[in-house]
């Protein structure tokens, strides 16, 4: 990070640091969305589940207040050179679009 990026970013070390702490709860946050997605439900239940799961999550996402988070959120791991959650995020933004 070059040292004016790291200027800008200063007022967000508490919230990336606390981003660092929660890493592994983070991941497995992540990992939970995207199986359920992966998941075939509709084989097994009648109900639409999953869709119904899915729909608050991407409402959740696609809110202002959302939107702002997941930015935050990807600052903080770029901050702390997260790569495999920045690319979770990644994936889980691309696949709730979808």
């Amino acid at each position: 990070m070059s040292g004016e990026i790291k200027k800008a970013l200063a007022p967000l070390k508490p919230l990336a640091n606390i981003v660092k702490g929660n890493s592994t709860l983070i991941t497995t946050l992540f990992f939970c969305v995207i199986a359920l997605q992966m998941l075939p439900l509709d084989l097994f239940t009648t109900t639409d589940i999953k869709k119904r799961i899915l729909s608050k999550v991407n409402n959740a996402i696609r809110s202002d207040i959302g939107r702002v988070l997941i930015f935050l959120l990807f600052l903080c791991l770029y901050m702390n050179s997260d790569v495999e959650n920045m690319v979770l995020l990644l994936y889980v933004i691309v696949m709730i679009h979808n």
